[in-house]
């Protein structure tokens, strides 16, 4: 309906009280169309979503679904209209966008925890637990891995060793330590004995995490890039991933079976010997060691990178050495043999 028409077939009184629906309207479009895309609900106003308004001036019930279409066609001609209908979208899909950035993060970032990760925890004069410092140290090789968390969190510190290749990441002030906490409940599966003082510190209800991992959860490339490690086995001649873990009644509970599809890892066990204390212990091992599943391994770190350059140079030419890997078996003078031969040096 033409919006010059309503205005000379109605009345002064009529024509204010359509203006005020057609303001009224605008603005709990605005307001469902934020809403509902926020929510991930998909309803269509014009079919399936029935409101009943009910009018100021002569209490008749007026359905939206009739007067959508009118005021639709006025209020695109505002100016601003569609693009704040526009900035309003796309608000709500960077905000879905955002919110899953942020659940990768922090679930490679338990990973990371769980390898490298200390919660250093005190007795303060009262016996008390105090958590003094969240720390993560790494090899200055995996710096990369410290400054990206820096960067994402935008707290904490960064602290190299004058005398060791080593540098650690530092956080240590009371709220930024209580935002990681929280975070990070229900996410932490290694490293639970500190974690669950640094909760009862914070007065927070720890979360016990599922140990039965799911697909491409990046938690395991957080673990890969801190405690991993991607190798070539020249004999079998193939490229592998392993997991190592002093074996506890946390690591016993470890379920990787589902987290890389079609792709299960071998689990063995081992008996070790602690270099300093030489006491021996029990270890426990996850292998990913099949020719057949460095495909499935590829796919995994293309999904969920890792952020130990040198680990992910190695992930990056499985692709390369599944094309060449027979041309181990040519002649040591032919051509195949020479581009096996400069894979293997790289």
């Amino acid at each position: 309906m033409c919006f010059d028409y309503v205005v000379a077939h109605m009345g002064q009184n009529s024509f204010c009280s359509v203006t005020d629906y057609m303001l009224e309207t605008m603005l709990l479009v605005c307001y469902l169309l934020f809403k509902f895309n926020y929510q991930c609900i998909n309803i269509d106003l014009s079919r399936s979503f029935n409101l009943l308004l009910n009018s100021e001036n002569n209490n008749k019930i007026v359905s939206i679904n009739k007067i959508y279409w009118m005021n639709i066609e006025s209020a695109e001609n505002c100016r601003g209209f569609s693009e704040t209908i526009r900035q309003l979208s796309n608000l709500a899909s960077n905000s879905e966008s955002n919110s899953r950035d942020d659940s990768h993060f922090y679930h490679w970032f338990a990973g990371i925890i769980d390898g490298d990760g200390n919660f250093d925890i005190r007795k303060d004069f009262s016996n008390c637990f105090k958590l003094k410092a969240i720390r993560i140290k790494l090899h200055n090789r995996d710096v990369r891995i410290l400054t990206r968390i820096q960067s994402y969190l935008h707290f904490g510190r960064i602290r190299s060793d004058k005398n060791k290749p080593y540098s650690m990441y530092i956080v240590s002030t009371y709220k930024e330590m209580e935002y990681l906490i929280n975070r990070l409940n229900g996410l932490i599966r290694i490293k639970v004995t500190g974690f669950k003082k640094a909760c009862l510190y914070f007065n927070i209800d720890y979360k016990e995490s599922n140990y039965v991992i799911s697909s491409y959860d990046p938690y395991f490339s957080g673990l890969i890039d801190t405690d991993g490690s991607i190798v070539f086995n020249f004999n079998s001649n193939r490229i592998e991933c392993n997991l190592e873990f002093k074996y506890n009644v946390y690591t016993q509970k470890l379920n990787f079976d589902n987290i890389i599809p079609y792709y299960k890892p071998y689990v063995a066990f081992r008996q070790k010997k602690n270099n300093k204390s030489e006491k021996r212990f029990k270890s426990i091992v996850f292998k990913y060691q099949t020719v057949k599943g460095m495909i499935y391994l590829y796919d995994y770190f293309m999904k969920n990178r890792l952020y130990s350059d040198f680990k992910f140079y190695r992930i990056a030419k499985i692709k390369e050495f599944i094309l060449i890997r027979n041309y181990k078996k040519e002649p040591k003078e032919s051509v195949e043999y020479k581009v096996y031969s400069d894979f293997v040096l790289n």
